[in-house]
């Protein structure tokens, strides 16, 4: 596993994500803790990229720094061409609904409704009627395995299904970008290799963009891309670490 890209992965074209000069951090009690320093990325339409680095070092406050949850101190994040952070009022909300798909660790759905309700939130939130938020997420739902699950709640699902209405969630919208903060890491071996088989799938089949911060070696080894962040900045991937 290196910084080369698979024979198949998406060609050097204008990307549809850039980091320029990225700085963020945090204030303690009685000290700065610096996260991102001075952090550059380019990420292509359809490209599948893997972060990886020590606890602690910034991992998922860059994600949240790149899908537009979080601003950075300085820096740039282009998407489409566009900086995000210099747009007018309202566009960031516009932004992460529409363009940014997002998959947890934690899956983050609402234990009080089933898969299909939890599904189909952003889209309702976007202004989707009802009707056609539930054809798209029984859709999508259908798609990924899901058919007989439709109305069961988190608590009666495995986790392999759970994450998987996760995804499900997070793609409702067609976003062009999907951010995932180890997706696999609350998985077993056999849900895991699920997982990673089928967004492999979505990729190929619909040209969906990944970003994925992980501490699998076998997931990240699947990807078109890795790269390690350590001391605030993107890297090749250290061949002597350990994920």
């Amino acid at each position: 596993m290196s910084e080369a890209k698979r024979p198949d992965a998406p060609q050097n074209t204008s990307p549809l994500l850039e980091a320029r000069g990225v700085y963020k951090s945090f204030k303690t009690l009685h000290s700065e803790l610096k996260v991102l320093q001075g952090m550059d990325v380019q990420v292509q339409k359809g490209e599948m990229l893997g972060i990886v680095g020590a606890s602690g070092v910034g991992k998922s406050t860059l994600l949240h720094i790149l899908g537009g949850v979080d601003r950075p101190d300085a820096g740039k994040i282009l998407f489409e061409g566009n900086d995000i952070f210099q747009q007018k009022k309202g566009y960031l909300e516009k932004f992460r609904n529409t363009n940014v798909g997002f998959v947890f660790q934690m899956f983050n759905l609402l234990s009080d409704f089933t898969a299909l309700e939890n599904t189909m939130f952003p889209a309702l939130i976007r202004g989707d009627n009802k009707k056609i938020a539930r054809e798209k997420a029984e859709s999508l739902l259908t798609e990924m395995g899901l058919k007989e699950r439709l109305h069961h709640k988190p608590s009666e699902l495995s986790g392999g299904e759970t994450q998987r209405v996760a995804l499900a969630r997070g793609l409702i919208n067609q976003p062009k970008l999907t951010l995932a903060d180890e997706p696999t890491g609350n998985l077993d071996a056999k849900a895991g290799g699920a997982f990673m088989e089928l967004i492999r799938k979505l990729n190929k089949e619909k040209n969906q963009t990944f970003i994925i911060v992980t501490h699998s070696q076998k997931l990240a080894s699947s990807l078109d891309r890795v790269l390690q962040l350590t001391d605030g900045k993107l890297g090749p991937l250290d061949k002597n670490s350990t994920l």
